[in-house]
């Protein structure tokens, strides 16, 4: 995938989840996404999958999205709630 279109997948993603995303270059080629979207509250893991690879889908080609190694969806909420690691 190329930088170009990291980029406008990222922007497509807050603005169409109005979320932040961060993404992170895993291989040649392949980045995983983390997006974190309020959008996402009272949504199952699946129907957020399905919400942001329906993006993927509309904003990259089919070859393109295969770059795509990895997307983890959050709610703010989630982000806040760590549990501790046991020592």
């Amino acid at each position: 995938m190329k930088d170009q279109d990291v980029r406008r997948l990222k922007e497509e993603l807050e603005k169409r989840l109005k979320a932040d995303v961060e993404f992170e270059k895993v291989a040649k080629g392949r980045f995983r996404f983390s997006v974190v979207s309020p959008i996402f509250k009272r949504k199952t893991q699946m129907a957020r999958q399905d919400r942001v690879w329906e993006i993927v889908d509309e904003v990259l080609t089919r070859d393109t999205s295969l770059d795509v190694s990895l997307i983890l969806t959050f709610t703010p909420n989630e982000l806040q709630e760590k549990s501790p690691i046991p020592g």
